[in-house]
């Protein structure tokens, strides 16, 4: 079993380099897979092999953790709804408005 550092990918050395099988993910195409992943839109066999990845791999596996954070906060900024602005503000935007500017 290979199981990779917490260091970044593999900068594009194919698997062979690496002493993985050819048929298993790399670091590299996990990157290219992972909005896929996250919408469960892979087929069944890269699916499987893409969860083998992240077992081993404390890299991507934080990878994936970091996104999940980024999408949750995103998510909640999205569903927070910006204050009114002040009266006075909308005031002048109309009396502008009215004015033709």
């Amino acid at each position: 079993m290979h199981v990779h550092n917490s260091g970044p990918p593999h900068n594009g050395h194919s698997a062979s380099e690496f002493g993985v099988r050819v048929d298993e993910v790399t670091c590299r195409q996990f990157v290219e897979l992972v909005t896929d992943y996250f919408e469960g839109a892979l087929e069944a066999r890269t699916m499987s092999k893409v969860e083998e990845h992240l077992v081993m791999c404390d890299w991507c596996r934080t990878y994936v953790e970091q996104l999940q954070v980024t999408i949750g906060s995103l998510r909640e900024l999205g569903a927070e709804r910006p204050p009114e602005p002040p009266d006075s503000v909308l005031a002048a935007l109309r009396a502008r408005r009215a004015g033709g500017a």
